[in-house]
């Protein structure tokens, strides 16, 4: 690995540390094909690693397409190169830039070579490029998108998913379950609880399950082969422990099958305008994740004012989280129309707002829905479903 560490002003340690990959193509039978990875979380990527001692950045790329493809390559032009900054278990923050290839395929064996990819196949352009959007991580799109370009494929007119896709819209009238992530979140809960849990997430049709992460296991393979997704929380539900904690909870969570990952953030760091603190803390579960869960943050409303709200919300994205989310429902308050509204109107359209605390009703879940929110948290999402007030399951929100 090549890396280089300094000290910036304030004394903080940080490091650069740089990998290379490359987009394979080759002519077969006078027909242009793409090489996609498919990795262990089941994400569309590309190959790429970091550099050994004295490597260059082409020679990495070529040594990464053939252990992780098997095949032996030729560079033909430079791509993108892609940075972002994320916080390693050292607690130091790492400058991550990975450079990109167009890499023309020669000989060698197709098949995948390390434990970190589930599969290695080739590809029309245009379905490459479809498979990108739909199922790839969203910093590959430039530089598959110049790839293409560079063998004369236009990919004009075709992007990802606009919000309105990634992030239904409720319409009135229409199923509340859809939207509802089905939770539970007692320490006192039993195997046989997450068993009825899952079990109702069927019947009633919920988004999915949030749970902590000691179930998520059990949970992923009950709903295994369903639409139902597995969330899990982290640092839940103070947000109180260490970064490298939380990133270390939020990587295990999806190794064990979540789909989706709900951090609770540092609300102290936020409370005395370390944003600093608090945007690295969000940037190490992203980066944790390696794209293989969307994030949620949890602001904690009943805590702020409406400008630190809208600073979190600002943090959220900055640090590259999907979603930004009210309450933990351990907390003061909860979710208000209100406060859904000002989320909506701090972030972009490629980030969602999540409501949660204090549902327990379909009529406080059409409120929040109308004021914007594409998700609810709530235990009462049977009772809510059924169209009643109230649930025996209790109040807890995730």
């Amino acid at each position: 690995m090549k890396s280089f560490c300094c000290l910036p002003i304030g004394g903080e340690a940080r490091v650069k540390e740089i990998s290379a990959g490359g987009v394979v193509y080759r002519n077969r039978d006078g027909r242009l094909e793409i090489q996609l990875i498919r990795d262990r979380f089941g994400k569309i990527t590309l190959a790429k690693g970091k550099l050994e001692a004295e490597e260059t950045e082409r020679q990495a790329a070529l040594r990464e397409v053939e252990e992780e493809t098997g095949i032996r390559g030729a560079i033909v032009a430079p791509l993108s190169v892609i940075r972002y900054e994320y916080e390693s278990s050292e607690r130091v923050t790492v400058q991550k830039e990975v450079h990109y290839y167009l890499v023309e395929a020669g000989e060698g064996s197709h098949r995948a070579q390390t434990e970190e990819i589930s599969g290695v196949d080739w590809f029309s352009p245009e379905e490459s490029w479809r498979l990108q959007l739909a199922e790839g991580y969203d910093t590959n799109d430039e530089v598959l998108r110049q790839a293409l370009e560079k063998l004369g494929i236009s990919t004009l007119g075709h992007s990802r998913p606009d919000a309105a896709g990634r992030f239904p819209i409720w319409l009135p009238g229409t199923p509340i379950a859809p939207f509802i992530d089905h939770t539970l979140l007692k320490a006192e809960a039993s195997s046989a609880d997450f068993r009825k849990l899952c079990e109702e997430a069927l019947l009633y049709g919920f988004y999915g399950v949030c749970v902590n992460g000691r179930w998520v296991r059990q949970c992923r393979e009950q709903l295994s082969g369903t639409n139902v997704k597995v969330c899990g929380v982290v640092g839940f539900p103070l947000g109180a422990g260490a970064t490298r904690a939380k990133a270390f909870e939020a990587a295990a969570a999806v190794e064990d099958g979540a789909a989706e990952i709900d951090m609770a953030l540092s609300v102290g760091k936020l409370l005395e305008g370390d944003y600093a603190s608090v945007e690295r803390d969000i940037s190490a579960v992203v980066q944790a994740v390696q794209g293989g869960a969307l994030v949620k943050v949890i602001l904690e409303t009943g805590m702020l004012t409406s400008d630190q709200k809208r600073e979190a919300c600002r943090l959220a994205e900055a640090a590259g989280a999907d979603y930004v989310k009210t309450s933990t429902g351990f907390g003061p308050g909860g979710a208000t129309a209100d406060d859904i509204a000002l989320m909506k109107a701090s972030v972009s359209s490629r980030m969602g707002v999540k409501a949660s605390g204090g549902i327990r009703d379909a009529a406080k879940a059409r409120q929040l829905l109308l004021a914007g929110a594409s998700r609810l948290g709530t235990s009462s999402g049977v009772a809510i479903a059924a169209g009643a007030a109230g649930s025996a399951m209790g109040s807890e929100s995730c």
